[in-house]
């Protein structure tokens, strides 16, 4: 008992004093409020790195996080925390496209640990179900709230809403080592409806924490001359870390506070725009979206960029490599990165009169896999897909930047990250701003009925129908006198035949 006091002792300490390391580096006009920067290592690492952090041996000094963070590309960036008394530490990816915070509570095949409620004395039961598709997969499970915090910062403890995940279909992944999902968008689309407020929000609304976060996804990183297929990065809780960009940091303010939804303004292959109308790459919207692992754009526009990066790739490219079908690999060490385009994406500025761009490498829309036979070769996937519910800027994207998520100013922040490249040639970047007429042209806006044309619509329909009532009463009437006529006359001359008896 007394070593572990001393060991937490020795924890706070170390955590104190990292905390007012990232504190000092954050730029004061993007650390709101009193609110606390959590630098919080995301994890795909062995089990043996995964032990150092939560003994605080990790995150003294930013240079040691930058190796150890490990795991196989699109698989999704997670974060370790801890629910329930006493604290069960699961594995959590990191999902700025949801808003839900789920963990697997029942044995799965793919799961290595999940979160048993009974062994928790804190656990509330909600006794509400909750279902929650994604682009890939869906869940179901019910809903409840626990203590939860985050071992890798400082010891902070909030009663968040958990949905323990009882049974699900294509979610959990097996190899990927997380056992649950931490939603970190707006609660307008949490499920089952906008009263389950999220985790953040939960942070933010208690003080721990002022309203913002950052990421760095460095993605897959090289090692001497060979390409080491693995990810690893930073989240930062409460700000931003100077250390982990260089230049500026260019801010897309968003649409709506759902998902992190911005606009794109135009897109650009090697230079040369793709010439099509800017509400194309925003059908039927745009989100910047840690959980997802590919670009993926609406259709037409998946067409037309497939068909300038073959025609601007001066190597042959199986046709089948751009539709996703076929892997193309080299020599380790060896992938023509020279004989790719880069690519260009136009986000809008702070105001509708400025873009900005976010200059997209051939090292991030071609995703780097295992070759399945001992990594023999360099082999890559293509990482743009089509989609049929708007573009996703996904983490092959986020790889190649510091992405600032400003809920306190509703903006989204890029600026090029300190990650390593594989290639020196071409590298991802940011660009601007540039003028531009007008951005907000660009949004894409749900076709509204003319609410005018109905109601004139309706008003005839009422006028003809009126009529056709005043119609048929005027011929009921009509009817109506007649037979009162016709059985009065008949009346009549029965009297007068009686008359004409009686006079006799």
């Amino acid at each position: 008992m007394g070593e572990f006091s001393t060991l937490a002792a020795s924890l706070l300490v170390t955590v104190l004093l990292w905390t007012s390391v990232c504190v000092e580096s954050v730029s004061p006009s993007r650390l709101l409020g009193d609110g606390k920067v959590l630098r919080i290592p995301l994890k795909r690492i062995s089990r043996e790195i995964r032990e150092d952090v939560l003994e605080g041996n990790v995150g003294a000094d930013p240079s040691t996080q930058e190796d150890n963070l490990r795991g196989k590309p699109g698989q999704g960036y997670y974060v370790q925390m801890a629910l329930g008394t006493p604290p069960q530490l699961l594995n959590i990816l990191v999902d700025t496209g949801s808003s839900n915070f789920a963990v697997g509570a029942a044995p799965h095949p793919f799961l290595d640990k999940y979160f048993d409620r009974s062994l928790s004395s804190t656990y509330v039961d909600s006794q509400k179900a909750v279902y929650v598709p994604y682009t890939q997969g869906n869940w179901k499970g019910s809903l409840g709230t626990d203590e939860v915090s985050l071992p890798s910062g400082p010891n902070v403890t909030v009663r968040a809403n958990i949905a323990s995940i009882t049974s699900s279909s294509n979610f959990f992944i097996n190899g990927s080592h997380w056992e649950g999902i931490l939603g970190l968008a707006y609660s307008e689309i949490a499920r089952p409806d906008s009263t389950v407020e999220p985790f953040f929000d939960s942070m933010v609304k208690e003080g721990h924490v002022s309203n913002i976060f950052s990421m760095q996804l460095c993605g897959t990183i090289d090692q001497g001359n060979a390409t080491d297929i693995s990810v690893g990065g930073t989240m930062v809780v409460g700000g931003v870390d100077a250390d982990l960009y260089e230049g500026p940091i260019m801010y897309s303010s968003l649409r709506r506070e759902w998902y992190y939804e911005v606009v794109i303004t135009k897109m650009e292959v090697d230079g040369e725009d793709l010439g099509m109308d800017c509400k194309e790459y925003n059908f039927d919207k745009t989100i910047v979206d840690s959980g997802t692992t590919n670009l993926r754009v609406p259709k037409k526009v998946f067409k037309r960029v497939k068909q300038m990066l073959d025609a601007k790739t001066d190597i042959d490219i199986p046709a089948e490599f751009w539709t996703g079908e076929d892997l193309m690999c080299w020599k380790i060490g060896s992938t023509p990165w020279e004989h790719f385009p880069p690519m260009g994406i136009y986000l809008q500025g702070t105001s509708n009169s400025e873009a900005f761009q976010l200059i997209i490498s051939p090292q991030q829309y071609m995703r780097a896999v295992s070759d399945g036979l001992g990594r023999t070769e360099d082999c890559y996937k293509f990482a743009i897909t089509s989609s049929d519910s708007g573009t996703v800027i996904g983490a092959v994207v986020m790889e190649g930047f510091y992405v600032v998520f400003d809920r306190e100013n509703k903006t989204v922040g890029f600026a090029k990250s300190t990650c390593g490249v594989r290639d020196t040639t071409q590298s991802s970047g940011v660009a601007g701003p540039f003028p531009h007429s007008n951005t907000t042209d660009c949004a894409y806006t749900v076709p509204q009925e003319d609410t005018t044309v109905l109601m004139m619509v309706a008003y005839v329909m009422a006028g003809i129908c009126g009529m056709c009532m005043l119609l048929l009463v005027v011929i009921l009437g009509q009817w109506q006198v007649r037979r009162w006529r016709r059985s009065w006359d008949d009346c009549a001359d029965d009297t007068s035949l009686l008359k004409s008896n009686t006079s006799y």
